[in-house]
């Protein structure tokens, strides 16, 4: 009983983190997001870690979220872009690649998806992969959307994982649990934070 309190509190603590972070993002204006995700774009393709990858895992980007459209695009020709698709009765992700934003149309959540004929990856083969959430802390952890399916998906990627956020959606603690799945590496527009596992 004391276990299942002591859970209830975190997912309260995340909810209340979510939706304070939510309302900061909503309040960006479009001038300033773009100059934001152009400084956020340009940390991540200098980073090492990038510039190695092959087939990079990135999701697409909606609403609020630091904008991943324009790193896709740009890419087509240079790495093999794969995106997640969802699939709501076990909150599973299946990875496919893309050849352009034709291969995407909207699926759950209102969010582009890879079309049923694009091919399925492996999650081993991905050589990097970029995270969405809602807001971080400087130990990695990230609270995403409330479902889980990177939490889960993040335990099969044998790569570097990297979260793309703006520095209002750093927080100073989020109250992980054991299925919680820390990135590597977080970007915003003032710096890039490496952490070791």
């Amino acid at each position: 009983m004391v276990m299942l309190n002591h859970n209830n509190m975190k997912n309260h603590q995340k909810k209340e983190i979510r939706t304070k972070i939510n309302d900061k993002r909503k309040n960006l204006s479009s001038l300033i997001k773009q100059q934001y995700n152009l400084k956020i774009v340009e940390k991540l393709t200098a980073l090492a870690e990038w510039e190695k990858a092959k087939n990079i895992l990135i999701y697409v980007s909606h609403d609020f979220e630091v904008d991943t459209h324009q790193i896709i695009r740009s890419c087509f020709d240079i790495k093999s872009i794969i995106v997640p698709k969802t699939h709501k009765n076990d909150h599973s992700l299946t990875l496919h690649k893309i050849d352009s934003f034709d291969d995407l149309k909207k699926g759950n959540y209102h969010i582009l998806e890879p079309l049923s004929h694009t091919k399925q990856i492996d999650p081993e083969d991905i050589d990097l992969a970029i995270i969405p959430g809602v807001a971080f802390d400087l130990k990695g952890h990230r609270i995403g959307y409330g479902k889980a399916y990177y939490d889960k998906l993040n335990r099969n990627l044998k790569c570097p994982k990297i979260g793309l956020a703006y520095n209002l959606q750093i927080v100073d603690n989020i109250p992980a649990e054991k299925h919680d799945e820390p990135v590597d590496i977080l970007i915003t527009e003032n710096n890039t934070y490496h952490f070791t596992s």
